[in-house]
């Protein structure tokens, strides 16, 4: 049967070996610590709880502006327009564009900005160690002391932040999605650090929360690998002419591609699976008075890992299918911008490194579920596309269209 057949190439493939040691290595060395002791009440008196995002004009309003006018002087914006991170950096029409929501925000003048002395973007420097040699230190960002008109309104403030965030492109930190949590983070007391431990028992039952944190980790893993399997496996063909052989045969192409592709993800979130239950079964070890819910981690493994897994093993198969092993290589390698720490709408990462902060998570939910839908359909899009071209090389038609598509792109 042709689907275990490709199930077996894609087993016995040395990618699928260096998939296989990756997932464990992530597992052993993120996860696994993690689960190794059990989450304790937050003790009272501490100094620190650490932040959480509130939206309080006050903090907001300086903090976005600072961060706005910094990005300026330096020259380029950091974006994540479709979640993949993007240095921006503007035309001179859309920077005095950008320099004119700065004039009202601060009153600094577009002049004054270009000719500014007083900054210093910070970053990683060198520093004497005192046994002459020397050591990476972190230097802070300075900057002039930014004053914002009292009669500024918070609506209008942020009207001006969302068409600085248009001018990048969309996707910025001054975006309505990102702008409270990058720029209005209050110190959490010990009620709210209670409340999300309390949550974490209450309605994550344990696993709920060990679950988005296993997603976290391997999502890396197979977001990435997966373009590589899917790429090695067709070219595999292409080198062994496996090819000459198939086009001979009767097999509708879309039933060919849709089967390796079957077969493919099948294979490589076997593992996943596997991972995901060992998880559970270490969780409940951990904590054996607690009403656990087991299938918590292999449910979000499902709904979270999966369309990764789909996105990444289609990109792969038409990149290879289409021009050669080397692009989808390098498309591997823009596949890494995705990793950016958030959850938006069209993050391919999706990033929640913490047990804790189960608000911000339910926050996102909807967007959450907006983005693994899409990607689950896109991915399904672009098999259907590999298909087609599948079936155009087979007639002798793809190279006449990619001929002529080369001739006037050149004219």
């Amino acid at each position: 049967m042709l689907f275990f057949k490709e199930c077996r190439k894609t087993l016995f493939s040395l990618t699928f070996l260096i998939y296989i040691i990756a997932l464990i290595a992530f597992y052993i060395t993120q996860f696994s610590p993690d689960s190794k002791d059990k989450l304790s009440p937050p003790a009272q008196g501490l100094e620190d709880y650490g932040t959480v995002a509130e939206e309080v004009p006050e903090i907001l309003m300086p903090a976005a502006a600072e961060g706005l006018l910094t990005e300026y002087l330096r020259g380029y914006y950091t974006a994540y327009p479709i979640g993949f991170c993007k240095k921006v950096k503007l035309s001179e029409k859309k920077k005095t564009q950008m320099a004119e929501i700065i004039t009202e925000i601060t009153g600094i003048t577009k002049q004054e900005l270009d000719s500014f002395s007083d900054f210093d973007e910070g970053g990683m420097t060198m520093m004497p160690d005192g046994n002459g040699g020397y050591m990476p230190v972190v230097k802070e960002t300075t900057l002039s002391e930014i004053n914002i008109p009292d009669n500024m309104p918070y609506k209008h403030f942020r009207e001006l932040m969302q068409k600085a965030d248009k001018i990048i492109g969309g996707g910025s930190e001054y975006s309505n999605d990102n702008i409270v949590s990058n720029f209005s983070r209050i110190p959490r007391t010990y009620d709210d650090a209670l409340k999300d431990y309390n949550d974490i028992i209450e309605k994550d039952k344990i696993t709920g929360a060990y679950a988005r944190l296993f997603c976290d980790y391997m999502g890396i893993i197979v977001s990435i690998l997966p373009v590589f399997a899917a790429a090695s496996l067709t070219n595999f063909d292409r080198k062994s002419r496996m090819e000459q052989l198939i086009y001979s045969r009767k097999i509708s192409s879309s039933r060919l591609v849709f089967t390796r592709f079957a077969a493919l993800v099948t294979i490589l979130f076997i593992p996943v699976i596997i991972l995901s239950f060992t998880a559970s079964f270490s969780v409940m070890k951990l904590y054996p008075d607690i009403n656990t819910d087991f299938f918590a981690v292999p449910k979000m493994a499902v709904f979270w890992l999966l369309p990764n897994i789909l996105f990444s093993s289609a990109l792969g198969m038409i990149f290879t299918e289409t021009f050669s092993l080397l692009i989808a290589v390098f498309v591997q390698g823009v596949l890494w911008f995705g990793i950016t720490g958030n959850i938006s709408r069209f993050t391919l990462v999706c990033r929640h490194n913490s047990l804790y902060d189960r608000n911000s998570f339910i926050e996102c939910y909807n967007k959450f579920i907006f983005n693994r839908i899409s990607y689950t359909l896109i991915s399904l899009l672009i098999i259907i596309l590999t298909s087609w071209i599948y079936s155009m090389k087979r007639k002798g038609d793809f190279n006449v269209i990619h001929k002529n598509f080369i001739r006037k792109s050149k004219t």
